[in-house]
């Protein structure tokens, strides 16, 4: 099992070593830096100290007081222990004036700076010349004091870096469990959730960044709310639906068990059959439902389809039941061919139902059909029939489960027009119901605007057909 990686620990290990290839970088630029002053400053003063030695000897030679070799040698006492790394020597024709233990290769030497390696130590050495007096000033370091001085610099900074670092690191670590905070809380209230009570997760104080996750989760919670409340409602629609058909299938079976004589014993079974149709019609219809319920946009097989295509099959397919209805099936459109984008197996169920509560509400003799049109990038489908129509109150009605028309019948599921409208909502269609209006002809319809493929060029000839 792969190990899980940590968000925190990420985080840490990744500031962590981004501060430190930070300091680190810093640290080089500084010392590099700092060590090259520090060398101008030693420099400079080699050179301050050459040129007051150099002043103050020229001015006894010009008075003519230079006449025996000195050799100073300070009180130890009161020197300083960076004093043993300087020396100096003034020469004219012969030395005149020498620092205790001052290196004897301090003569004739470039006028300038110059490095020198002497016994085994190294130095830094300050050459000043005068051309008409010939008095020749040197001024000499140990680089010894000077490598010291930047050990010392770094050793310190590496120890204030070493020193901040596991400091800076529990900071980080702080810092980033407290902006974490929100994603535990988050953990938490997903936690104390049941199946029973989906709640959307507070996005009050949630950060900029959590805030898309949160939304993301709370439209998934909804999502799975509906389906669960669809499939506590379905289960309950279909205990209370299947009993009484269930109920009277018994019935009959027992009328049929118990019968004396054939006629009654036929007349109980073909009750019984007509029973058991109506529970298949019922089953089928739930099933559907169901079905349509758990579809999502995301989850349907859309395909481009042609509803022109697709509506001569469904009435090609309910024409035997039409016939003995003594119905006529038409179908009407604009052109020869109307494309949309949707699942072929979802509209064909949704038109079937449409036409086959046309053929059952319409009275006999009539007619029902099917109307294409086209309409600013749309199509309107329209399934219409001769009947008419419902009143106000069963239209506000209509859509919804198990509600079944007054004229119905024994065989109706009351599932037909909510399956309609689940499948239309799949497919971002709108519905709408047109009463019937006999004083100017207008039959009664249900009308679905659907969104058109315009990737499709439709040959703008006009189809016309019906059957009998």
């Amino acid at each position: 099992m792969a190990r899980r990686s940590s968000i925190r620990r990420r985080l840490l290990l990744s500031l962590i070593g981004l501060i430190s290839i930070t300091w680190l970088g810093i640290f080089v630029l500084v010392n590099r830096d700092a060590t090259h002053e520090l060398e101008e400053i030693y420099d400079a003063s080699l050179a301050q100290n050459a040129r007051v030695l150099f002043g103050l000897l020229q001015q006894e030679i010009l008075e003519g007081e230079v006449e025996m070799i000195r050799k100073i040698e300070l009180d130890r006492h009161f020197q300083h222990a960076y004093e043993l790394n300087i020396a100096f020597s003034a020469v004219l024709d012969r030395l005149i004036i020498q620092s205790k233990d001052a290196p004897d290769f301090l003569t004739n030497l470039p006028e300038g700076f110059s490095d020198y390696r002497f016994d085994g130590e190294k130095w830094r050495v300050f050459t000043l010349r005068d051309s008409q007096t010939g008095l020749v000033v040197y001024t000499a370091q140990k680089l010894e004091a000077r490598e010291e001085l930047v050990s010392y610099l770094i050793k310190d900074t590496l120890s204030v870096i070493v020193l901040i670092i596991p400091l800076l690191g529990l900071f980080i670590w702080l810092g980033v469990s407290r902006s974490l905070q929100p994603l535990n809380q988050l953990v938490k209230e997903a936690g104390s959730m049941g199946p029973h009570a989906l709640r959307p997760f507070d996005m009050a104080d949630a950060p900029t960044e959590v805030a898309p996750l949160i939304g993301a989760l709370n439209r998934l919670l909804q999502r799975l709310a509906r389906t669960i409340e669809n499939e506590r409602r379905f289960t309950a629609d279909a205990a209370h639906e299947l009993r009484t058909p269930l109920a009277g299938l018994k019935v009959q079976l027992q009328v049929a068990q118990r019968a004396t004589d054939e006629q009654q014993r036929t007349k109980a079974m073909g009750k019984a059959l007509e029973g058991i149709d109506r529970t298949t019609h019922l089953v089928n219809q739930l099933l559907t439902l169901a079905r349509a319920d758990r579809e999502s946009e995301t989850t349907l097989a859309f395909q481009p389809v042609d509803l022109v295509s697709l509506s001569k099959s469904v009435i090609n397919s309910l024409e035997a039941d039409a016939g003995q209805h003594r119905i006529r099936l038409t179908i009407e459109a604009d052109a020869d061919e109307y494309r949309i984008s949707g699942d072929p197996t979802m509209l064909q169920i949704m038109l079937r139902n449409l036409l086959e509560n046309a053929i059952k509400y319409t009275p006999v003799p009539g007619t029902a059909g099917i109307r294409l049109m086209d309409g600013d990038g749309q199509l309107r489908l329209e399934v219409w029939d001769s009947g008419a129509g419902m009143s106000e109150k069963t239209l506000e009605l209509m859509f919804q489960r198990f509600r079944r028309g007054t004229q119905s019948g024994p065989n109706g599921s009351g599932l037909g027009l909510s399956i309609v409208k689940r499948i239309a909502e799949l497919h971002g269609a709108t519905i709408t119901v047109n009463p019937a209006d006999k004083a100017s002809g207008q039959p009664f319809s249900i009308g679905i605007l659907l969104q058109a493929d315009s990737s499709v060029n439709r040959d703008r000839q006009p189809v016309h057909s019906g059957n009998s």
